[in-house]
């Protein structure tokens, strides 16, 4: 006699695979500079330490301290909540396509959302973008599935309002929807209400714990760095061309897993399914038939995909393309969901080489994440010296050192001034970290090099980082 497992069970299996596949699979040393300010957060939250930078994510770094303060493991606290992020991200996005969790399409859908190596990845991040997302997949839910109904009108602004305190750079998604209601509804004191409430349980401690004046001039500096200095903004990094093919890039090879140029061949069993797949999802629907629900969403993400075109820094942190993830995955199982309709043997065995070519990506690049990135194993090569020979290198090179306690004279390199400065202080022996050794040439032998890397498909911040020694030349 067969057993067949309620909604409920299903729905609770997949919370505990959620949470046990994350923790299992915890990154245990700081990958990046941006993990290394979340880390400092959960022991010391100073926003003008930019311990972490404005907008400060205090209620993504609240739950991190609690857990963290019950597991003493900074690993394990980011990894639970990456866990129950990602199982928040499948229930709901069944919740907003309106897919039946437990039937063939959205056991499919769910199982594509949970191997999706992207996800995978930022679970075990120490960066607050996956609980983000799955917040705004659940406003989008509210305001857009559960429209009719006030209360959830209400708590779906409360929600924007939430994650303003998460991830503030993901609530353009929500525009529309916001729009929407603030146009057609007469009530709109009630949602303003839930939404100010929403800001306020994380703003007010913010405020109290950082300072009126200080949080106003963190503000002020970050936001503006942040457009017009280092954000990598169209302001700053303005080359149209690039841009574009950095967010395609994104979405398809380090969003999707499929194949790029310099990528692994095996990244091709996943690309050729995924294309036909995407194809078959398109070609059979039907756009002229489009439900108004339909229609918000899809022009949610071309507002967002439009935001972080002109205003994320698109080309060197593919994390902001998560929200679009979402999106094309849900569009790739309508193919595999039309393909079951005709049950042809060919498309079966297509999905079967999808699914376990996705899976070996996602291991792959999962397992090559708990080994140190380039810059902790750099990191890690220093503190095993017991010769503090002074360092010159960029100043975030330089902070994420320092923090990890290494003692030696740190010299900092912005320009082409800071290299002649550097010159003219006469050190013997100088390790430089960087691009910069044809600019010392001159001055000095290369006595020793090394260059540390890991794949940029796990992280594209700093995936090689080369060490130079430096002896000076004698005259």
């Amino acid at each position: 006699m067969t057993r067949v497992i309620t909604k409920q069970k299903l729905i609770l299996i997949i919370f505990f695979i959620c949470i046990i596949s994350r923790i299992a699979t915890g990154i245990y040393y700081i990958e990046d500079i941006d993990s290394l300010r979340f880390a400092l957060s959960v022991q010391e939250y100073d926003i003008v330490k930019l311990q972490p930078h404005f907008p400060g994510y205090p209620i993504f770094c609240f739950f991190a301290q609690i857990l963290f303060f019950f597991t003493n493991n900074l690993g394990l606290s980011f990894s639970i909540i990456g866990g129950i992020s990602v199982f928040i991200i499948i229930y709901f996005s069944l919740k907003l396509f309106q897919i039946q969790l437990n039937t063939l399409y959205g056991i499919s859908c769910a199982s594509l959302i949970f191997m999706n190596p992207f996800f995978w990845l930022m679970s075990n991040r120490y960066m607050p973008d996956l609980l983000g997302l799955s917040i705004s997949i659940v406003v989008l839910y509210f305001l857009i599935i559960k429209a009719e109904k006030f209360n959830s009108v209400i708590l779906g602004f409360f929600l924007t309002g939430v994650l303003a305190g998460i991830r503030l750079s993901y609530t353009p998604l929500l525009f529309l929807p916001i729009g929407i209601h603030l146009l057609k509804n007469n009530k709109i004191y009630y949602p303003i209400f839930g939404f100010s409430v929403g800001c306020l349980i994380w703003l007010i401690p913010l405020i109290w714990i950082t300072g009126l004046n200080d949080l106003y001039q963190s503000a002020v500096k970050q936001t503006s760095g942040h457009f017009l200095d280092f954000g990598g903004t169209i302001i700053t990094d303005g080359i149209w061309k690039y841009r574009a093919l950095s967010m395609i890039r994104s979405i398809w090879a380090d969003g999707l897993g499929g194949y790029w140029p310099g990528r692994s061949l095996q990244t091709l069993f996943v690309s050729i399914p995924m294309l036909y797949f995407f194809y078959q999802g398109v070609n059979k629907k039907d756009f002229r038939s489009l439900e108004k629900n339909d229609l918000i969403i899809i022009v949610s993400v071309f507002i967002y995909i439009v935001w972080i075109f002109f205003f994320q820094n698109i080309i060197y942190k593919s994390r902001h393309i998560l929200p679009i993830i979402v999106f094309c995955i849900v569009l790739l199982n309508n193919g595999v969901h039309y393909f079951k309709k005709d049950n042809k043997i060919f498309n079966n065995v297509l999905f079967v080489i999808l699914f376990f070519g996705l899976t070996n990506v996602t291991f792959v690049l999962v397992n090559q994440h708990t080994k140190p990135s380039a810059i902790s194993s750099l990191k890690d090569n220093l503190l095993s010296q017991s010769n503090k020979v002074a360092i010159a290198s960029i100043p975030l090179v330089n902070y994420y050192l320092k923090q990890h306690g290494l003692k030696n004279q740190f010299l900092e390199i912005e320009n082409s001034n800071d290299i002649e400065k550097i010159k003219l202080l006469g050190e013997e022996n100088l390790i430089l970290i960087g691009n910069f050794k044809e600019s010392f040439q001159s001055d000095y032998y290369i006595s020793n090099e090394s260059v540390h890397y890991h794949n940029p498909y796990v992280n594209r911040m700093w995936s090689e980082l080369s060490m130079h020694r430096l002896i000076k030349k004698t005259k």
